[in-house]
């Protein structure tokens, strides 16, 4: 059974990308079969991220003149990229029908996936809802600031509503430090725990760190890096190792793999 995970952010700019390409190379690393569907449409990026130069997207799939399986781009540590459109005004707000028809084209990896990571849109659009309930898990990227709150509880609040979603998991990006991720958690599950009956679980956090930053410039995924700290690495092994232990959730709507 494919255990799907969707990477999500109420913003932009918190580093949801970069945390879904590195989690979905470290656990592929660890002899897993793993894909990553860039459900970002019209601002994809995962493929820049992985260095993997892209002839047909989700675009192509949706006009017809690509199937899904021309679609997957093998990276160099086995991780199968589904990329999105980039620059494609069309896709950016598909209705619901174009979006089951991307969440059902993937059956076709059931037997050969198993994990399946969904970058999802930044933001409470219709698409990043319903890429988002389609998971098992829901992982939310938070930064330890108001805005990041704010919008974060947002997604949360419509997920809720719409999907019946009690059960999101969060990893805090730019911390200090650890007492600093913990700190914004738990100030952050505080807002939500007040108004939605929403369980919130911390998967772990990631530091700020200027070998994640350059990571995107040389579009090489930090988990790659051999100069990369042991606070980082560590970082980033507790929540890929996480991911694949966080309990699944069922949620209305249609769901990848869901016969």
């Amino acid at each position: 059974m494919v255990k799907t995970i969707a990477i999500a952010s109420g913003k932009g700019g918190v580093g949801k990308t970069s945390l879904a390409v590195n989690c979905a190379v470290k656990i592929s690393l660890g002899n897993k079969e793993v894909a990553l569907l860039d459900a970002d449409f019209g601002l994809a990026n995962a493929h820049i991220m992985l260095d993997q130069k892209v002839d047909a997207t989700i675009s192509d799939l949706l006009d017809g003149t690509h199937s899904i399986e021309q679609l997957a781009h093998i990276s160099s540590t086995g991780l199968k990229l589904i990329p999105g459109g980039s620059g494609v005004l069309e896709i950016m707000n598909l209705d619901s029908e174009k979006r089951w028809q991307v969440i059902k084209s993937l059956d076709y990896l059931e037997n050969d996936l198993d994990f399946l990571f969904v970058d999802t849109p930044a933001g409470a659009s219709d698409s990043s809802i319903e890429f988002a309930a389609a998971c098992d898990t829901i992982v939310i990227v938070l930064v330890g600031e108001p805005t990041s709150f704010m919008d974060a509880y947002a997604f949360i609040k419509a997920l809720n509503i719409e999907k019946g979603v009690n059960n999101v998991c969060v990893v805090v990006n730019m911390a200090k430090n650890s007492s600093d991720a913990k700190n914004s958690f738990n100030s952050f599950r505080k807002i939500v725990s007040q108004f939605l009956e929403v369980e919130i679980e911390l998967l772990g956090w990631l530091p700020v760190s200027h070998l994640i930053s350059n990571s995107i410039i040389a579009r090489k995924p930090f988990v790659l890096n051999d100069k990369a700290d042991a606070n980082l690495n560590k970082r980033i092994s507790e929540i890929s190792k996480n991911i694949e232990s966080a309990g699944s959730f069922k949620t209305k709507g249609v769901r990848f793999f869901d016969k």
